[in-house]
């Protein structure tokens, strides 16, 4: 995901400026179809993955291997149904209703077929991936994924050879990239795991069963696709393009820090719902709470840099700091902490299998929230009070996830969760108190717009070395217990031996 971020930062740059403005735009516009694919893939990834690992967990193959057969069956089928709407309703809206240069049209349909394409890709891909991570193969799953980023790479860096169009180069180009993909996660999986044998065979009560789960996924997926969407199209009612350029940046930064926490999230999501499915809550227990741990404490050494020097950061990223983006950006990571208890949560409340209630009520509590904001951006509130309300739908979402888990799982010691939370935000106040403290005393001389590229570079990583230490002191003597502390230690002590007896043999 490290690799990941640092080359989506870099080639969004250079395809900008090799297709140019009009370009660029038309292919962010046209392949927003896969956007909605990857919306529907959201809920639907969430009930696969739920399901497999859920019959995993429990040690039942055959049933494992019908989970795995029907699922690919749904996903056939709705990615069927959301193709021929593609190819009728979608494209008469594209070519009538959309605006784009008269030139640029025989591009324009090349790139929407292309994502029409992608779509089938995408759906038939998710029970394959969702394998790969219910076995907890997140090596193979880390490999295709540089693999992926690599080719995409190349791809970026060939289109200064490109003779001819280069949208449609860039539109074919990236599909066989995704293409490739796709077959590489097939392969591994029909290599390695039986149950992705594909078999005709249609268990009507578990298809009712997935459909159920997936439809009430798919409410609260929803709800926050809604919320979210909506928060551009306020701010430029209220506040102009301006403003807007601000969010967007804001949230690109964040999407980057966010999407490698959910990484380390991701391999402790199996573990939650394979000791639900064999009846270990203690255990289950247990997981969710090094989840939170480990995510929450790794998240706050990534973003303390952010909070104290995200003028600079910006500035040395873009050339500028567009106006709100600082306060949107501050406001955002905020909220994102309280969304990693809530990921962590909701993993434990699927693998219950009953979803109704953090669908139906956290989903709602997102839907209200655009209204919440339209209403105070009336009463001529300021710009980031969007975000403020955003911030506490998270912690409501959060509370009503700890009080749904404890009814669906009274077992679950859900005091225990809210202590370590507690610790956890503990360590991260005293933590950001102390790097800031040493940047107002000490680092001042680097705020400095006068600053050269270097200086910059080297505050920024004097920053980011004070907040990893900080957050690693306060974590061992405030979040983690003497037996986790000493494993970590121990694990230290062996890495410097290995280290070191290397450098000798060298």
């Amino acid at each position: 995901m490290v690799i990941v971020a640092v080359v989506g930062l870099y080639t969004s740059r250079v395809v900008l400026g090799s297709l140019g403005d009009i370009d660029f735009g038309i292919y962010g516009v046209v392949s927003g179809v896969v956007a909605l694919g990857s919306f529907l893939n959201t809920s639907m990834a969430g009930a696969t993955s739920r399901f497999i690992t859920y019959e995993l967990g429990s040690g039942n193959s055959v049933k494992l291997r019908n989970v795995f057969s029907t699922s690919l069956l749904i996903h056939f089928a709705i990615a069927m149904i959301v193709v021929i709407l593609a190819e009728t309703a979608g494209l008469w809206f594209v070519n009538n209703k959309m605006s784009f240069p008269e030139n640029r049209m025989f591009a324009v349909n090349i790139l929407y077929q292309l994502s029409v394409a992608s779509i089938m890709v995408s759906f038939t891909q998710v029970p394959y991936a969702a394998s790969i991570i219910a076995h907890e193969k997140m090596g193979i799953y880390a490999y295709i994924e540089i693999v992926f980023v690599s080719l995409k790479l190349l791809v970026v860096m060939s289109l200064a050879w490109v003779d001819f169009d280069k949208l449609i180069y860039y539109g074919i180009a990236m599909f066989i990239v995704n293409l490739i993909n796709a077959l590489l996660y097939r392969w591994y999986c029909i290599r390695n795991f039986q149950e992705t044998k594909f078999r005709l065979r249609i268990d009507r009560r578990l298809t009712r069963a997935m459909c159920k789960f997936f439809g009430l996924d798919l409410y609260g997926n929803m709800c926050v696709a809604v919320s979210g969407q909506t928060q551009p199209i306020l701010l430029n009612m209220f506040f102009g393009v301006i403003a807007n350029t601000g969010a967007s940046i804001a949230g690109t930064v964040n999407g980057i820090l966010l999407g490698l926490i959910m990484t380390i999230n991701q391999a402790f999501k199996p573990q939650i719902t394979k000791q639900y499915a064999v009846g270990n809550i203690c255990e289950m227990n247990g997981v969710m709470l090094q989840s939170v741990k480990f995510t929450t404490l790794a998240y706050s050494a990534l973003i303390i840099p952010f909070m104290i020097a995200a003028p600079r950061i910006i500035h040395l990223w873009l050339g500028q700091v567009p106006v709100y983006t600082v306060i949107f950006l501050k406001i955002t990571i905020l909220s994102s902490f309280m969304f990693i208890l809530v990921t962590v949560t909701n993993t434990a409340i699927h693998a219950t299998g009953d979803i109704r209630r953090i669908s139906y009520i956290n989903g709602s509590i997102y839907l209200i929230t655009p209204l919440i904001s339209y209403f105070l951006f009336k009463f001529n509130c300021a710009v980031w009070s969007i975000y403020v309300v955003s911030l506490i739908a998270n912690i409501l979402v959060c509370g009503c996830g700890l009080v749904f888990l404890k009814i669906q799982i009274p077992t679950m010691n859900v005091g225990r969760i809210i202590a370590v939370a507690g610790k956890i935000y503990l360590c991260i106040l005293i933590s950001f108190g102390f790097v800031l403290l040493i940047n107002e005393m000490v680092l001042t001389g680097f705020v400095a717009e006068s600053c050269t590229f270097i200086e910059s570079l080297f505050y920024i990583a004097l920053v980011s070395l004070l907040g990893l230490f900080f957050v690693v002191i306060m974590s061992l003597a405030i979040v983690f217990t003497k037996s986790e502390r000493k494993y970590l230690v121990n694990k230290l002590k062996i890495k410097v031996f290995c280290l070191s007896t290397s450098g000798a043999d060298n």
